[in-house]
C-alpha cells in the first residue's frame, strides 16, 4: 500500500512539474513574439546607470566601419559641440551617446533615434551570429539591449523613438558587427517615410554616425564594422 502511494505521488509531481514547465514555455514565447497590435508593451528594458564597465578589461579597437548603401555617414563637428540631447548623437563629444537620457554606454554602444511615430527596431549581429534586439534583448556575455522604443504604439514610454544596445561586464568577441533596423509598423498617429539616425561608439569613441531613409516594412543593414 505504501508503495503504490509513493508511486502515485511521484506520478503526480511528475505531471504538474511538466505542467509548469510547459507553461514556462509558452510564456517566454509570448514575451518574445509579436501580435497584430506590435511588441508587447513591456519590451522597453532599462538597465542602471550605475552598472560600470570594470576597468581591467581592455576596450576593443576598431578596425573598420563601412556604411550600408542606403546610409548616409554623418560628420561629428567637435569644434561646436553643444549640450547633449536625446538623439542618438553624441553632441557633447565625450565619447557617449546620449549621455543622461536614461541609457547607457559600454564596451560598444549603437543607438538609434527616428523622426516620426512609427515602431523601429534596432537589430545588432554579432560575430558569433548572435543578434540582438527586442526579442533576445541581452546575452550571457554582456551584450544587451537596454532601452526599446515602440513610437505612437507606446507614447508613455521615455523617449519612445529611441533604442539603444551595449556591451559591459566582458570584452566584445573580435569580430564583424553588423546593424540593422526594421520599420515594423506606422502605429497609431505617425508613419510614412522615416529618417533615422543610428551611432556606434567603440570604447566610449564615436566610430561613425549615420542616416537613413526607410520605408514601413524595410529592413536596412545600416553600417557593417569590425573591432580586434
Amino acid at each position: 500500500m505504501a508503495d503504490a502511494l509513493y508511486a502515485d505521488l511521484r506520478y503526480s509531481a511528475h505531471r504538474m512539474t511538466r505542467r509548469i514547465a510547459i507553461g514556462c514555455l509558452i510564456l517566454s514565447f509570448g514575451c518574445a513574439s509579436r501580435s497584430a497590435e506590435g511588441p508587447a508593451s513591456d519590451t522597453a528594458q532599462e538597465v542602471s546607470d550605475e552598472e560600470k564597465v570594470p576597468i581591467t578589461v581592455e576596450p576593443p579597437v576598431l578596425v573598420s566601419i563601412v556604411p550600408g548603401a542606403k546610409a548616409e555617414e554623418i560628420p561629428q563637428d567637435c569644434t561646436n559641440a553643444v549640450e547633449e540631447t536625446c538623439n542618438a548623437l553624441d553632441d557633447d563629444c565625450d565619447g557617449v551617446i546620449d549621455d543622461g537620457c536614461g541609457y547607457s554606454a559600454g564596451l560598444i554602444q549603437v543607438t538609434a533615434a527616428w523622426s516620426t511615430g512609427s515602431d523601429i527596431d534596432l537589430y545588432v549581429t554579432g560575430p558569433l551570429g548572435d543578434t540582438l534586439s527586442f526579442q533576445r534583448p541581452s546575452t550571457p556575455i554582456g551584450a544587451r539591449l537596454d532601452h526599446s522604443g515602440r513610437g505612437d504604439c507606446s507614447p508613455d514610454i521615455p523617449n519612445p523613438r529611441i533604442e539603444n544596445v551595449r556591451w559591459v561586464g566582458q570584452r566584445p568577441t573580435v569580430g564583424v558587427y553588423e546593424v540593422e533596423l526594421h520599420y515594423w509598423g506606422e502605429c497609431i498617429s505617425g508613419g510614412g517615410p522615416t529618417a533615422a539616425t543610428v551611432s556606434v561608439a567603440i570604447g566610449r569613441k564615436i566610430a561613425g554616425q549615420f542616416l537613413v531613409t526607410m520605408l514601413p516594412g524595410e529592413r536596412v543593414r545600416v553600417v557593417r564594422f569590425v573591432i580586434q
